[in-house]
């Protein structure tokens, strides 16, 4: 009996969806998915899904920041980490040659709009009774991931808002399927608040106006947006904790002072000292106490105790520090492929690329490459981006085949 791998990978993408919010299992499950492709790729000699413009400009990127290793002081960890970054760029491969029809794509839909209404609803009934269904209690009135004090969830759902955003700007869908995606979308809103989480509101702030805009149901979904709105402002005004981290949004540099803002200088320093190359891939924590100044006065880096970060909190900073002008370039590089796709494809596809614009935005104090859990959601990003991209060419294959042979000029 033949082995079937097109079921195996899909019912392995199925299990993905759920490991991303349960701790790092998503790793393991990468690990197999990419095997089960490579084997696949191989017996069928599918080498053509490897020429693709955005995995060549990833791979290239790699392959610099594995060859840091050549100047960095920790080569190890260098190495180690630029094949782990390698192994989510093959995942963005098999994703992007793997979820090509709109059947295939809609399965998966109905199996992430499950996944995220069990996170949501979990979220919803740990901030109303102080623990969720697995008994993990509300930290400091913000809702956590299911079994832990971690809120990976409030990160990643700006991936899922931009998809499931872009679903409902599609046009010629059923009322139904609307109304399903702006459940989800909305339950997806509703928690991030609730996390306490603020640099996916501010990007939010921008693109949700506009899939209100842009969507077939207009009058409808800016009333929902109202809605929302109108429900957010009460929840945080009830919650005094949520108000007091809202709030700070209003100064940000000023309350990130001895936080965020003396690990990017402490990071500049380091792109000062090597402005081509950097300090070398992940090499930013072994190099930190070499270039914190006291004047920086933070909270989170100490020579004398030891206390220090394993990154810099800002994908660019990041990449500053540890790759110089040279990872800067492969970066702004990829953006600008990445845009091109976007401009030639229209409002639905860039509202399907929200994920990757937050995962690389400036204001993104979380995020960087150089972390093992931060990197595999920027990548993971561009999967979801070309997944959209993917299901608008499928669906609008279907609602226009192609033309005959005989209007064929």
């Amino acid at each position: 009996m033949a082995i079937n791998r097109d079921k195996i990978l899909e019912y392995l993408f199925y299990l993905l969806s759920l490991s991303f919010f349960i701790g790092k299992s998503y790793k393991a499950v990468t690990g197999v998915i990419v095997l089960v492709f490579l084997i696949d790729v191989i017996v069928k000699r599918r080498w053509d899904v490897f020429n693709d413009p955005i995995f060549i400009a990833l791979a290239c990127w790699c392959s610099y920041i594995f060859s840091s290793a050549l100047w960095a002081v920790n080569p190890y960890s260098a190495m180690s980490s630029a094949l782990q970054v390698f192994l989510w760029c093959l995942l963005y491969v098999a994703i992007k040659s793997t979820f090509i029809t709109k059947a295939y794509i809609d399965r998966y839909i109905r199996v992430q709009m499950i996944v995220i209404l069990f996170i949501v609803a979990n979220a919803l009934i740990q901030f109303i009774i102080g623990f969720n269904l697995f008994g993990t209690p509300i930290q400091a009135s913000r809702v956590t991931d299911l079994f832990g004090h971690n809120r990976i969830f409030a990160y990643s759902f700006p991936l899922w808002i931009g998809f499931f955003g872009a679903l409902l700007a599609l046009k010629g869908q059923r009322t139904k399927e609307y109304l399903l995606y702006g459940v989800v979308l909305m339950g997806m809103l509703l928690t991030i608040p609730l996390s306490g989480a603020r640099g996916p509101l501010l990007l939010l702030a921008i693109f949700l106006p506009f899939i209100a805009w842009v969507s077939p149901y207009r009058k409808w979904a800016f009333m929902a947006l109202g809605s929302f709105l109108v429900i957010s402002a009460v929840v945080v005004s009830m919650t005094p904790q949520l108000q007091a981290r809202i709030l700070t949004l209003a100064h940000p540099f000023e309350d990130q002072k001895h936080t965020r803002v003396s690990i990017w200088l402490t990071a500049f320093e380091e792109f000062k000292d090597n402005p081509i190359l950097g300090v070398g891939f992940k090499n930013f924590r072994d190099r930190q106490f070499e270039y914190y100044k006291d004047s920086f006065e933070s909270h989170e880096i100490n020579p004398k105790t030891g206390e220090g970060q394993f990154h810099a909190h800002s994908p660019w900073m990041d990449i500053l520090a540890e790759q110089g002008l040279v990872g800067i370039a492969f970066a702004l590089f990829l953006l600008f492929t990445i845009a091109k796709i976007v401009y030639r494809s229209g409002s639905v596809v860039l509202i399907g690329s929200m994920g990757v614009w937050y995962s690389f935005s400036l204001l993104n104090s979380g995020f960087s490459l150089s972390s093992g859990t931060w990197s595999f959601f920027m990548i993971l990003s561009i999967s979801v981006f070309a997944m959209i991209f993917n299901y608008q060419k499928a669906y609008l294959q279907e609602k226009r085949p192609y033309k005959s042979e005989e209007n064929v000029v």
